[in-house]
C-alpha cells in the first residue's frame, strides 16, 4: 500500500502537478485580493525606496548597521521633507481656493447674459472680421454664448474637482500613513524581499538583475520627467500669474497638476486665463501672460520631459508619448506613471527573448 505521507505516490504524476499548479495560483489569487485595494500605495512605497536607497545607505552607516535605526531615519527624513512642505501649500491652497471656487460657485449659479461684464468689447473685433471676411459668416456663430457656455464648463470642472478632493481627503491621509508603513519595511527588508524573489524566479541571476535595474531606471525617470518638471511648470506659471494679477498659489498649484494631463496640459489654466484677461479688456497683461506661458511654461516641457523620458527608457520620445496615452486610458492619472514603467518592462522581455533564441532568430532569417 502506497505511502499516505507521499503526494506524488498517490497521484500520477501529471496529475500532481495540474493540482499543485492550480492551488498555487488559487492562493496567490486570493493574496492578491488581500492587497488589491493598497496595490497603488504599495507600488509608490517602492518607487519611493527605490530612489531614497541612497539616503538609506548613508543612514546605515550612521546608525552602525542597524537596518531599523537606518530605515526609521530614512523614514523620518522623507517624512520631514514630503509633510512639511505639503502642509505649508495645502493651507496656502485652502485659502486660495476657497476664494477662487466661491467665485466660480457664485458665477455659475447666478450668471448671467453677460458675465465677466464686458464681452462688448469683441463687438468691433467682431464687426472688423465682418467686414473684412464677409465669406466667414461670423453673424451665425454665437461666439459670446459659446464663451459662455465654455466657461460654465469650466468653472464647474473645478467645483467638481475641488469637492473631489476635499470627499477623499481622509483616503489620502489614510494611504500616506500606510505608505510610511510599508517604506519602513521595504528599507529596512527590502534586499531580503528582492532575493527571495530572485530565488523563485527561474530566470538567469544575469536577466533577473537587467529587469530590477531597467525598472529602478524608468521609476527614477519617470518621477523626474513628471513630477519634477511639473512642479518646475507649478512655480514658473504661478510667477506668470501672480503678475497678472491672479492667484498665483492655489492656480499655480492646478496648473502643477494640469502639467501631468498628456497632450493639453497647463493649457488647461493659462489659456482661459488669458482669455479672461482679453475679454476684461487687459490685453497688454493678456499678451504678457501668454508669452510667458508659451513660452517658458511650455518651454520647461518641451525641453526637460523627452530629456528625463528617454534616458530612462532608452526608447524614442514617440513611444513614450504612446505609452502614457495607453496608461491614462487604461489606469487613469496614475497611467503616466505606469504606462513608461510597463513599456520598459515590454522592452526588457523582448530584449531577453532576442538573448535566448538568438540562434533560432538568426536561422530563421538566413533560411528566409
Amino acid at each position: 500500500m502506497s505511502d499516505i505521507n507521499g503526494p506524488p505516490s498517490l497521484l500520477p504524476g501529471g496529475i500532481y502537478k495540474v493540482f499543485f499548479v492550480v492551488l498555487l495560483m488559487f492562493s496567490l489569487y486570493l493574496g492578491f485580493s488581500l492587497i488589491e485595494p493598497f496595490v497603488h500605495t504599495l507600488i509608490f512605497s517602492t518607487v519611493l525606496a527605490v530612489l531614497f536607497a541612497p539616503v538609506y545607505n548613508w543612514a546605515l552607516g550612521v546608525a552602525n548597521g542597524h537596518r531599523a535605526a537606518a530605515s526609521a531615519m530614512t523614514v523620518a527624513i522623507i517624512v520631514f521633507c514630503l509633510l512639511l512642505p505639503m502642509t505649508f501649500l495645502i493651507i496656502a491652497l485652502i485659502s486660495q481656493g476657497v476664494e477662487s471656487l466661491a467665485a466660480l460657485n457664485t458665477w455659475v449659479l447666478h450668471a448671467n447674459p453677460d458675465p465677466v461684464g464686458n464681452l462688448h468689447v469683441l463687438d468691433k473685433y467682431l464687426e472688423w472680421l465682418h467686414k473684412e471676411l464677409p465669406f466667414l459668416r461670423l453673424n451665425e456663430l454665437d461666439i459670446q454664448g459659446s464663451i459662455i457656455q465654455y466657461s460654465k464648463e469650466f468653472a464647474q470642472a473645478m467645483l467638481a474637482a475641488g469637492s473631489s478632493l476635499v470627499r477623499n481627503a481622509a483616503k489620502l491621509v489614510l494611504h500616506f500613513l500606510l505608505m510610511v508603513f510599508i517604506l519602513f519595511y521595504f528599507l529596512r527588508d527590502g534586499s531580503k524581499m528582492v532575493e527571495y524573489l530572485k530565488h523563485l524566479s527561474p530566470l538567469r541571476p544575469r536577466q533577473e538583475d537587467y529587469i530590477i535595474d531597467s525598472l529602478k531606471r524608468v521609476a527614477r525617470g519617470v518621477l523626474m520627467g513628471c513630477l519634477l518638471v511639473a512642479v518646475l511648470q507649478g512655480i514658473a506659471g504661478g510667477i506668470g500669474l501672480g503678475v497678472a494679477g491672479i492667484p498665483a498659489f492655489f492656480w499655480g498649484a492646478m496648473m502643477a497638476l494640469a502639467s501631468l494631463i498628456p497632450v493639453v496640459g497647463t493649457g488647461l489654466v493659462w489659456v482661459p486665463a488669458v482669455a479672461y484677461l482679453f475679454l476684461m479688456g487687459d490685453w497688454k497683461t493678456a499678451l504678457f501672460l501668454a508669452l510667458w506661458c508659451g513660452i517658458f511654461v511650455v518651454g520647461i516641457d518641451t525641453v526637460l520631459r523627452p530629456i528625463f523620458m528617454k534616458e530612462a527608457s532608452r526608447v524614442s520620445t514617440f513611444y513614450i508619448f504612446l505609452a502614457i496615452l495607453g496608461g491614462v486610458y487604461s489606469f487613469g492619472m496614475l497611467g503616466i506613471f505606469y504606462g513608461p514603467l510597463i513599456l520598459s518592462f515590454v522592452m526588457v522581455m523582448l530584449h531577453i527573448y532576442m538573448e535566448e533564441y538568438a540562434d533560432d532568430l538568426n536561422n530563421k532569417e538566413e533560411t528566409g
